[in-house]
């Protein structure tokens, strides 16, 4: 008897739990084709969906990353710098939220590189110590996972936008994207709610 107690338990658990999943991943997904309409309008109720999802789902990393993300595409639109600063450090606690769930995962250390660009944006004067930072989060990053593209491409979209003088340019940053686009040729999303963007952006900087 108490073993068949014991079976129906589990069998009501496993039931609840994947309703629970199906549950989150229809609502991931739901977001997810949205934002791949959005316009800027939408951005803010996307980033607040995403945290939704992120602040009920405690062990999930990926809402955060996109609530990160979101955030980090306002901030790189708006032009006033106190709201530049209130997105970009939104977009840093989601971050954090983010890796104390899974540390190594590295398409959230590609969001905090864009983070540290975001915030060099605001203050050149931290470009030193900033771009310290993206450099040793990039290697690291690389380390773990080198088949993600999006690493390269953060990392070749510095080196284009960073003045020659300093090592940057479209010349010095075409190598770097190309190995991108080979990463971007042969990369396959684990599962469906994973980041899957930038291809088209990479081969638009080569293009150009």
């Amino acid at each position: 008897m108490k073993t068949t107690i014991f079976i129906a338990v589990i069998v009501l658990s496993s039931l609840q739990l994947r309703a629970q999943n199906e549950k989150f991943v229809k609502a991931m997904m739901a977001n997810i084709e949205k934002g791949k309409t959005a316009n800027t309008a939408d951005y803010q109720d996307l980033a607040n969906n995403f945290e939704r999802i992120a602040t009920a789902e405690k062990s999930e990393w990926t809402p955060w990353y996109y609530a990160a993300f979101y955030n980090l595409v306002l901030n790189f639109q708006e032009p006033d710098a106190s709201k530049k600063t209130k997105y970009l450090s939104l977009a840093r606690q989601q971050i954090e939220s983010g890796l104390k769930i899974n540390p190594e995962e590295t398409e959230l250390m590609v969001l905090k590189v864009m983070s540290y660009y975001g915030e060099l944006a605001i203050d050149p004067t931290k470009g030193i110590s900033l771009l310290g930072e993206a450099n040793a989060l990039i290697d690291r990053a690389k380390a773990i996972n080198p088949g993600n593209p999006r690493i390269y491409l953060e990392q070749a979209e510095a080196i284009y936008n960073m003045p020659v003088e300093f090592g940057g340019g479209k010349d010095n940053a075409m190598p770097i994207l190309l190995v991108a686009k080979e990463k971007f040729d042969t990369f396959v999303p684990v599962n469906q709610l994973m980041p899957n963007w930038g291809k088209d952006r990479c081969e638009l900087l080569i293009s150009q």
